[in-house]
């Protein structure tokens, strides 16, 4: 047998950093996509060991000699530094220790990012932990060095006086000094003082500078004079009195040695959390600041890398920061974290659980299988058709998918959209050559007005939808990105409430969408019905008189607004409203209303430029039976008026031959639900008839 990376080195060389060996979306393939590429193999080459960039003990020994020399290298808040002389020397000495101290800690970040990331690529195949033991072990090795690298390279003084500066409370500001005068009223320089202090105790706080370094920071107030000139240097004076109080207060309570009294140490647990975005080159420190960054690297003894949980023996008042919640680190006191469950290992890709496998022998996917699609495979979040026994065959998205089976669902997956096979997907190869396509310099068609067009209300229906997913998805992602958003809509539309489809949030507050957002396009259009010809034919109502049409097929379609029934103030939106300022998709947070319920709401209240509302796409049979009842409506209008008045009605003769031609307009099966709705239809064509014969 042959250990598992003389298999894959033995590979083709070009596949196994570049190559798809299995099918994506099957065990193998989340297998072989995690192992090869810029997966585990890579990751375990990475900050295994000290390579040509490690910083050698006598550099960062003569660096940190020079960063801990606080007292005589604080900067001089006045002018700047000549580079001829000894303090223009000294300071290019002190920012190449600067520098080498950003190194350092941008090694450790990258490093631990790399660590993290190996472990979670090894988590779903548990096999595999006794091959990757040793350069995991390496890796470890290597990480800790970094970090006592980078804690040489911070002062703990310096830390700790931050940590007190987080917690002073605000102080008197003398508002009414007579030095303060030039800045203008004391209700201006109290505001002043208080954005300087702000700016002082949050820098100082976030940094692992000691606060003697901010000292530059009391140039700030006189910024306000402009070029004024009188009284700049009183106030200038007093600003850097007022810095110097408050850096003396700080380190007043730092002891000498900064070495924490037996009785003044904590230990506590942190809690990192996962990178914003994944990638080999992010890390779950990179959100941290200076302050942050120096704490763990310093105080920061046992490590988990696997569960980001960091051991930390800090200060009273670093500890005390931490706890108080101003900080990003999450942490508890070691005493209160309790025991964590040994769970045993578990064998989270396996076959016979994704698309490897015949639909018949699927087993029902467990929550330990969608953590490690999550994790593994970069287009998880997309639109899963699946089968359970309790809800049946449904298109979820993986968030709603994760619910079910927490809850305890035993649900089969039949196909991911990116399964979908071509065959099922709307033409999209030959280029648009029409006025709406991305080549002629718009995404959507011109909205034709005239019910007798061929192409009235076609921006409402699923073929347009169609089109303008593929155009949007061309322009901004190329064909590949059509193909997929194309797979998406397809098993969208078969969602009774696009609501579902809302997507999840990540432990930032970003938006994670189940497909691309091109594709709200193909559900919805941002526009609205004419529902005139289903109003009823009342002349007491003026203007707003309609045909009295049935809606038939028309009354079910889905409209979508913020608010359906006059509930909340201010008008009701659509989702692709310039005044929801969003991104176009539709949140639980939207009204669902139905043709039927709109066409009898007296309370509705829409905004004037969207309409109030977005339209489910309409399907063909809703699209014909639409253009026919507006077309009848329309024509029933324009005999009306010919009848009323001959002589302004034009040509009568052909408007009476355009009416015969109209009415042998036979409903089609699909239009109507009732037989009640189909006798309606041939009463309005009759009455349509009688009044053609009028003109006649």
């Amino acid at each position: 047998m042959l250990p598992l990376r003389v298999v894959v080195e033995r590979m083709c060389p070009h596949c196994a950093v570049y190559g798809s060996w299995g099918r994506t979306g099957t065990a193998v393939g989340l297998f072989l996509q995690a192992l090869t590429g810029m997966g585990l193999l890579y990751e375990l080459g990475r900050y295994a060991g000290p390579d040509e960039d490690t910083r050698s003990e006598d550099d960062l020994r003569a660096a940190a000699a020079v960063l801990h020399r606080v007292a005589s290298w604080a900067p001089a808040d006045t002018g700047e530094l000549d580079d001829d002389d000894d303090e223009g020397e000294d300071w290019r000495t002190l920012r190449e220790a600067q520098d080498e101290r950003v190194v350092v800690f941008d090694q450790w970040r990258a490093a631990a990012g790399s660590l993290h990331r190996a472990h979670r690529l090894l988590a779903p195949f548990a096999w595999l932990r006794p091959w990757a033991e040793g350069p995991m072990r390496d890796k470890a090795a290597y990480l800790a060095l970094l970090q006592q690298q980078a804690a040489q390279l911070v002062s703990r003084d310096a830390l700790v006086a931050a940590a007190h500066v987080a917690g002073m409370p605000d102080p008197v500001l003398p508002s009414e000094d007579p030095a303060l005068t030039p800045l203008g009223s004391p209700e201006k320089v109290a505001g002043q003082l208080r954005s300087l202090w702000r700016r002082w105790s949050g820098q100082v706080s976030g940094s692992w500078e000691h606060p003697r370094w901010h000292r530059y920071l009391a140039h700030n107030l006189v910024e306000e004079m402009g070029a004024r000139r009188k009284g700049r240097d009183g106030v200038l004076d007093r600003a850097r009195e007022l810095v110097a109080a408050w850096t003396a207060t700080a380190t007043a309570q730092v002891p000498a040695d900064c070495k924490a009294a037996p009785g003044d140490a904590q230990a506590l647990i942190v809690s990192l959390r996962e990178p914003r975005r994944d990638g080999r080159d992010t890390s779950f420190l990179d959100d941290l600041s200076q302050w942050e960054l120096g704490v763990l690297a310093i105080w920061g003894g046992e490590v988990d890398w696997e569960s980001l949980e960091v051991t930390l023996q800090a200060p009273g008042p670093v500890a005390a920061h931490l706890a108080s919640g101003g900080s990003a680190l999450s942490c508890q006191p070691l005493h209160e974290a309790g025991v964590k469950p040994v769970v045993g290992p578990e064998l989270l890709v396996e076959p016979g659980v994704f698309d490897d496998a015949p639909i018949s022998d699927r087993r029902p996917v467990a929550a330990g299988h969608l953590r490690a699609l999550r994790a593994l495979a970069a287009d998880a979040d997309q639109l899963y058709l699946v089968v359970s026994l309790a809800n049946g065959p449904q298109v979820l998205s993986l968030a709603a998918l994760e619910h079910r089976v927490a809850a305890g669902d035993q649900v089969v997956i039949i196909a991911a959209a990116a399964d979908l096979p071509e065959q099922v997907l709307p033409g999209d190869s030959a280029p648009i050559e029409e006025p709406g396509s991305p080549e002629s310099g718009s995404v959507w068609p011109d909205r034709v007005e005239d019910p007798t067009h061929p192409d009235f209300g076609r921006s409402l229906g699923a073929q347009e939808g169609e089109l303008v997913v593929a155009r949007l998805s061309r322009r901004f992602s190329g064909p590949s990105g059509s193909r997929a958003a194309l797979r998406s809509l397809v098993l969208a539309r078969a969602v009774p409430d696009l609501r579902e489809l809302e997507g999840t949030h990540d432990q930032y507050g970003t938006r994670r969408g189940a497909f691309p957002h091109q594709v709200w396009h193909g559900l919805l259009a941002m526009e609205q019905l004419r529902l005139k010809p289903f109003m009823p034919d009342d002349a007491s109502l003026g203007s707003r008189s309609g045909s009295g049409l049935p809606l038939g097929v028309l009354a079910r379609v889905q409209l979508y607004t913020t608010d359906g029934s006059g509930r909340f103030e201010g008008r009701a939106h659509s989702p692709g409203c310039a005044h929801q300022r969003g991104d176009n998709g539709l949140t639980r947070d939207y009204d669902l209303v139905t043709v039927e319920e709109m066409l009898n709401n007296e309370q509705f209240d829409p905004c004037s430029k969207c309409g109030g509302y977005a339209t489910r796409r309409l399907t063909a049979p809703q699209l014909a039976y639409y253009r026919a009842a507006y077309q009848g409506h329309s024509l029933g209008r324009s005999l009306r008026r010919a009848a009323a008045n001959p002589a302004a009605a034009g040509d009568t003769a052909r408007l009476a031959a355009d009416a015969k031609k109209w009415l042998h307009h036979a409903p089609a099966d699909e239009w109507f639900t009732s037989e009640h709705q189909v006798y309606r239809w041939h009463r309005f064509l009759r009455a349509l008839r009688q009044q053609a014969q009028k003109l006649e």
